[in-house]
């Protein structure tokens, strides 16, 4: 694969998930081949959006060839027009509901300022949301507006529902357990759930299962529930209910992985605002001073704590990956940690002997929390994924200090980091960085997974540290920092290799970000001449590489941006190929330094000049 194409793929997908009227289309590239043989004639997709005229070129028509962009042509025709039950909402009407009702700050049943989630186009009131002051919603005051998602009517019997919800909770709330499972079920059999946020889990899943459904296309439910202003319309038009919320995040998680680009990113900063505009950034402090808040269970408290720390780390993954700084900043999170559901009853009771534990503060060590995580082992698992997450967030928050500053003024910073992560590595229990799964003890495999991908991020952040020393380091300490590099990616291939491909639909598939970087740090290492010449490096790093790809392979059978990261590693790969002889360390820092976060806007820039940034510095 050449660099042209590898562009193309990627401005392609870009394109595709920031139009507002999204194609019904596979992301499938297969069906664009010459092999799947000759297709019906009509206007490629793109020149349609464009409202351009198409010469039908195959396989690209030279529109898209000049755009640099994906050209598809899709088999079934659609009638022109806005999809079958739905209906166009005018300006005039989404700024007279915007400016009729208001959101408040603070409060499940409360409203926030309606004019922060609109563009500045559609906003007509000059109040900014720090003048909003907090005041009840009276409901039977506001204007009814159909909900977006039902203008696709889901033709779904109650069987298949029920079957849908039960592989939500089987395969996907592990990466998202943004509910408790049997909360969850004891409200839907009492009619209690938002049928919005039901119809949403169930058309994802069957998407990611393949479960076929009646009606419309799949992809076409999931087109309109992405599109642009659908989330703008369900959280303006309704108070923030957690069942919207939630509903929320499913979309953007769901886009992230799928859709990766700058339109995922920027929903999931507009939920991660959204729930800062809830509150629930600082949930142990709301019931102090709202009654509204202080009549919640303890149970629906912890529904709401879920959700929180599952925005906390998808806004970790989406930042890391752009290169851009994290939304929310630990040090002001006043939302605990996860608390069992027995220890939920149990205070709910009135006896409340749990203590809350926070995660820490920049000012406090990351290890110190562990011990008082062991005391639940309920949690424990989770907490320690949202541990690990604030771990690479951290020593990612060290690498922009170093483009801010003078590699002198950051010696101290990097010092304090790497003793953090070392401490917090030899805290965690016995064994636990051990990559088999331990069956003597009883560890069962779904905890086993989810224990290798914390394995996963702490061998991330130890070697983005590794990175970020060998760009300020010289002679034996640089060797020494390189020699780490090697060290972390073969402990992120040897825990790829205990990995069971069935997990692959109940982990974020975000940790693919972690699959990259040690892939291509592995393929530097095959043109240094620092190992000894009585090992045969090469031929172990390949195998590290092929356990690695391997597994990456597995993950792109279901998400999208598994394969967009097989694709930047092949191009990586292509344009290194180019690079002859040995690497001399200046060369090596040359990589290091241009080396950026697959979504970042100078990623593919970095990808096809690697020969050049290698040749300039020789």
């Amino acid at each position: 694969m050449n660099m042209e194409n590898y562009e193309a793929s990627v401005r392609g997908s870009e394109d595709t998930i920031q139009s507002s009227e999204r194609s019904t289309r596979r992301l499938d590239t297969r069906s664009n081949s010459p092999a799947t043989g000759p297709m019906p004639s009509r206007v490629c997709d793109g020149c349609i959006r464009r409202k351009v005229k198409c010469d039908q070129k195959r396989p690209s028509c030279s529109r898209c060839v000049e755009h640099g962009i994906i050209c598809t042509y899709s088999s079934i025709r659609r009638k022109p027009g806005p999809l079958r039950g739905s209906h166009r909402v005018k300006r005039s009407e989404k700024v007279q509901e915007a400016s009729g009702r208001r959101r408040y700050y603070a409060s499940p049943r409360m409203q926030v300022d309606d004019d922060a989630y609109l563009d500045d186009s559609m906003s007509t009131s000059g109040d900014s949301p720090a003048s909003s002051t907090l005041r009840p919603r009276d409901a039977s005051k506001e204007p009814n507006i159909t909900q977006s998602a039902n203008s696709l009517e889901c033709e779904i019997s109650p069987w298949q529902e029920e079957y849908l919800l039960d592989k939500y909770f089987d395969l996907f709330n592990d990466a998202n357990p943004i509910f408790s499972r049997e909360n969850f079920l004891h409200r839907y059999r009492k009619a209690l759930c938002c049928q919005d946020l039901i119809s949403t889990m169930t058309i994802i899943t069957a998407k990611l299962i393949g479960f076929a459904l009646e009606g419309p296309d799949l992809d076409a439910r999931i087109d309109h529930l992405l599109s642009a202003n659908h989330l703008e319309l369900d959280i303006i038009g309704d108070s923030p209910t957690l069942d919207q919320m939630r509903k929320a995040y499913i979309l953007a998680f769901y886009e992230f992985h799928q859709f990766p680009g700058d339109q995922s990113w920027m929903r999931m900063g507009r939920l991660t605002r959204i729930a800062y505009r809830v509150g629930i950034d600082k949930l142990e402090r709301l019931p102090t001073f709202y009654s509204d808040w202080a009549a919640i269970s303890k149970a629906e408290m912890q529904e709401w704590r879920l959700l929180w720390w599952c925005i906390y780390k998808v806004d970790s993954y989406t930042n890391l990956a752009a290169g851009t700084p994290y939304l929310i900043n630990k040090d002001f999170i006043n939302t605990a940690l996860l608390t069992s559901q027995s220890s939920t009853i149990l205070s709910n009771g009135g006896s409340n002997d749990c203590k809350e534990v926070y995660l820490p503060t920049s000012s406090e060590d990351l290890w110190e929390v562990i011990p008082a995580l062991t005391s639940n082992p309920d949690t424990f698992l989770a907490n320690i994924h949202i541990v690990t997450v604030t771990a690479m967030r951290d020593v990612a928050l060290v690498g922009r200090i170093y483009f801010l500053r003078a590699h002198a003024d950051t010696v101290e910073a990097f010092s304090e980091a790497g003793r953090q992560l070392s401490a917090l590595r030899l805290a965690l229990p016995f064994g636990w960085l051990n990559t088999d799964r331990n069956a003597l003890a009883g560890e069962s495999q779904p905890n086993h997974h989810a224990r290798l991908v914390t394995i996963f991020h702490l061998s991330f952040a130890q070697l983005f540290m590794e990175v970020l020393n060998c760009r300020g380091e010289e002679g034996e300490g640089w060797t020494r920092s390189w020699q780490r590099i090697l060290e972390n990616c073969q402990n992120v291939a040897r825990a790829a290799a205990r990995w069971d491909s069935s997990f692959c639909v109940r982990v974020d598939p975000a940790i693919s970000l972690v699959f990259l970087t040690a892939l291509i740090f592995l393929e530097v290492h095959k043109k240094t001449s620092v190992s000894s010449a009585t090992v045969n490096l090469e031929s172990i790093i390949k195998q590290d590489q092929a356990i690695i790809r391997l597994l990456l392979d597995q993950f792109a059978k279901i998400w999208t941006l598994p394969r967009l990261i097989i694709l930047s590693f092949e191009s990586f790969r292509e344009s290194f190929s180019g690079v002859s002889g040995s690497l001399s360390q200046r060369q090596i820092k040359a990589i290091l330094m241009g080396y950026k976060g697959p979504l970042h806007p100078r990623w593919v820039q970095f990808l096809a000049s690697v020969r050049t940034i290698v040749n300039d510095a020789g």
